[in-house]
This record gives structure tokens, sequence and C-alpha cells, in this order.
């Protein structure tokens, strides 16, 4: 009670006053009891209409986003930074297939054990009573929470929303360590709905997996489990698609992006905040061209490669040449089911693409790694080498601080080279000034000047003048 944010507090005494009661629900319950800072405060009164509470919170510029779920937003400007959501408890019918297919009805009279049965999951059932400092608990939440147990409130109606199993799976890691096994199988009853969530819907789940748990396996886990891994092929096909035990003896391709994911998750906060994201699913995604372009006990007796071409000297069974090149096909048709998001699918591509550059590299010059770093900044792919080298378990399975010569070379050069590409020192101008006409050669000039000087630092403008000239 103590911590409770003093504006939280004006909230609470204002609600009282008028004759309401305000009880703090979902999953700040939870993080409340598991001593998590609070980051959203989920505010539900009750005995009061939501004309009223629109009224009485004028000062902190109440926005009514979502008036149909009797929903108030208050600004965050003038909540001292908290992010304060103010809600009517509604009853929930549903009408259609769609996740979005709900009529709801505000019913301020509500009670609070009928409000809490309308929620997903048990340990989402609980409330905290603001006032009175106490925890409301009617569907045994606490005790599924303190077992690490996930379990739906209501089974009648955990099943008409099937977001929920893309809940469980992102919670699952992060609140539990098991599902309920009734409630594992409406998951895989639920299914079936699949086709009717949103993207921006499946995404965000996605994004609380990466983001916010630390072993993401757990999640990607369950997928597999409850049967709702055949929505996401691109990683499910994973399984069973067979390594080189001399290189990987943890098994196969899933097992070991299994092991990539926890470790990527052990060191995205040492990344750029625009690069953590996609890095997550980068990580993820990275072998799965290896679905495609592993050579089996199949290709090596007909001599032809799952490329179409000849097999030749030197493919070892199960090695995977130009896996990720290839990878970029499914990872594409991954971020598809996912977002519209092309910034963040190009990220997530280019980590797939240049994600075996570090070993490709290893004993290359300067002039390789500032043409990587031109594609993706050294820190972000050292890093995804570094991971990579750790999903291994003779390696030490999710050891971030675990040395590896590859990704060492990539931080070393970018403490040189820095994080921004190599700036074109010969320009269209300097060619215009040296007498020549723009037209289609400029772009073969200027691109071999550029060329020249990614070798050799030390050319001069006059030198890749000349380069430019010769060019042409």
């Amino acid at each position: 009670m103590a911590e409770i944010p003093e504006i939280v507090r004006t909230i609470v005494h204002r609600v009282d006053a008028a004759g309401g009661r305000a009880l703090l629900v979902g999953g700040a319950v939870v993080d409340a009891v598991l001593e998590i800072p609070i980051k959203d405060w989920d505010i539900e009164v009750y005995g009061l209409d939501y004309e009223e509470l629109s009224t009485m919170f004028q000062d902190m510029g109440p926005k009514e986003v979502g008036k149909a779920f009797g929903i108030i937003k208050l600004d965050s400007r003038l909540t001292d930074g908290h992010d304060i959501d103010i809600n009517i408890p509604r009853r929930e019918d549903k009408i259609g297939k769609g996740h979005k297919d709900v009529s709801c009805t505000l019913d301020p009279r509500m009670t609070p054990r009928a409000a809490a049965e309308r929620r997903d999951l048990t340990i989402n059932s609980m409330a905290w009573d603001l006032y009175g400092g106490r925890i409301i608990d009617h569907f045994g939440g606490m005790s599924d929470l303190e077992h690490g147990i996930i379990r739906a409130t209501n089974p009648k109606t955990f099943v008409e929303d099937p977001l929920r199993a893309l809940r469980v799976m992102q919670l699952l890691p992060r609140k539990g360590t098991l599902v309920d096994p009734q409630t594992m199988q409406l998951i895989k009853s639920m299914s079936y709905q699949f086709p009717y969530l949103p993207k921006e819907r499946i995404y965000e789940e996605f994004r609380k997996l990466f983001m916010k748990a630390d072993k993401p396996s757990v999640g990607l886990e369950f997928l597999r489990e409850s049967g709702w891994l055949k929505w996401f092929p691109q990683i499910g096909e994973q399984i069973g698609t067979l390594q080189n035990p001399k290189h990987h003896p943890e098994g196969d391709v899933w097992t070991h992006m299994l092991h990539v994911a926890d470790a990527a998750a052990l060191v995205r906060h040492r990344l750029p905040e625009e690069w953590q994201e996609p890095f997550m699913l980068g990580a993820t995604l990275h072998d799965v061209g290896k679905v495609h372009m592993t050579i089996t006990k199949e290709h090596q007796e007909s001599g032809i490669g799952p490329d179409g071409k000849p097999l030749y000297d030197g493919q070892d069974l199960y090695s995977a040449h130009g896996h990720d090149s290839y990878g970029i096909i499914p990872g594409s048709r991954f971020m598809d089911l996912l977002t519209d998001n092309r910034k963040l699918k190009e990220k997530v591509l280019m980590i797939i693409l240049k994600h075996m550059f570090p070993y490709y590299g290893r004993d290359a010059g300067p002039s390789f790694f500032k043409r990587l770093n031109n594609d993706i900044p050294l820190n972000i792919i050292g890093y995804m080498a570094l991971c990579d080298h750790c999903g291994r378990p003779h390696r030490g399975i999710g050891d971030p601080d675990l040395n590896s010569v590859y990704s060492q070379k990539c931080f070393d050069m970018f403490e040189q080279i820095g994080p921004e590409p190599t700036p074109q020192l010969l320009m269209g101008r300097d060619l215009i000034e040296a007498g020549f006409k723009p037209g289609p050669d400029f772009g073969v000039a200027l691109k071999a000047a550029y060329e020249a000087q990614l070798d050799d630092e030390e050319l001069t403008k006059h030198d890749l003048l000349m380069v430019a000239t010769q060019a042409i």
C-alpha cells in the first residue's frame, strides 16, 4: 500500500467519496504480488456510471479511447507519468467468429466476483482493493500463482476468445511453470479459430513473449504442445531437421533455435532499443533456411542437393550451405503473419541474411567488416553470432558472456568503425567538377570508387577519381 503512487491514491479517494469502489485488476495485481513494479494501472470502478467517471477526472485529461468497452484512458502527462486506465465492469456476449465479434454491455452494478469470472485466467481474476488494502481472490488465483499454474477462470467463456491461447504462450514463461491439463485441452480445441485473429493482436502477444520473457523457449514449446505451432510452419518445420552432430550435439534445428532464443533474451537489454525486437525475432528465425537447404542421405544418394544442383565434394551430411540467404523466404512469410511493419521486417531479414558473416569473415580484414557494417551494425550481428555460438550444450547453453572469436572480432571492429555506415568520399558533384556529364555511367563510376575506398582507406579523393574514370 505504501508504494501506491499519490495520483492513484487521489483517484481512489475521489471514487470512494462519490460512493464508488476502485479495484486494481488484471496483470498489475500479479505484478504487485510478485513485487514487480507496476507499469500499467488498470482500475475497475464499481457503483458509478461511465459519464460520472468522465466528468470526475477532467483534470487528468480523460480520453474515451474505448467508450464501447467502458474504458477511460488518462493522460500520462497529467498523472505524473503513470499509465492509468479506468473502466466500468462489463458483460460480453459472443456474436460472431472474429476476435472482436462481441457485444459489450456496461454494468457498474456488477459484483466483483461476476466481473472476475469473465477474465481469462485465474491469476488475472484477482483484484486489489486499493482503498481497503486487500486482495480479492474468488477463483484461486493466488494459489495458482504460488504454484505456477496457468488455469482458465471459466472454461465455458475461455474458449470464446482464441487470442487467449497466444496470451498463455507469452504468460507461461513469465508468470507460470505449467498449464492446467483441462485448460490445455481447451486451448487445443480453440486452434481452428486462429484464422479469425487479426495479425496486430497476434504480433502483440509474440512481442510480449520475445521482449518480456527470460526464456522465450517455454512459450515456443507451448505452441508445439498445444498444437498451435501448425499456424506458424516457418518455425515449426525446424522440428526434425537434423544437424551435423559434430557441430550441433544438442539435436535438431528446433532445439538449437530454442537455446539461441533464450541466449538472445539474456543479452537483448545490451542492444539499442530500436534493435531489441528485431534481434529477438531474428534469433528465432536465423536458421529457418536449414529446413530447405540441409543435405540429407537422400540427397547424397541422388547426388542432387536441395537446391536442385549437383552436390560438390566436401558437402557433409546435414550441412546446409546457403541456408542464410534462403532463410529470408520463410523468414519473410513468418513476419507477414505478424505485422505489416516494413522497417521491422527489413531488420529481421537482414539478421537472417547476415548471421553467418562473422564466420565467413573470421580471417578477413577491415574492408570485409566495413561492408558488413554498411548492411547491419557490427555489434548487432556480433551478438547474433554470440547467441548462435551459445546455442549448443558443449559451449555453455545460454551463457552470453562465453567468449566467441567470431563475435569478438565483430565487437572489436565495431569499436574501430563505429555504428554508422562508411561515408562515401567521392560524390557525384566531384565527377561533375572533373568534367563528367551526369548519366547512366555515374552510378558505375561511383560504385567502383566506393569499393576501392572500402578496400584501401589510404586512397585520397584524387585516387578515387582515377578509379572512377577507369570504370567508365
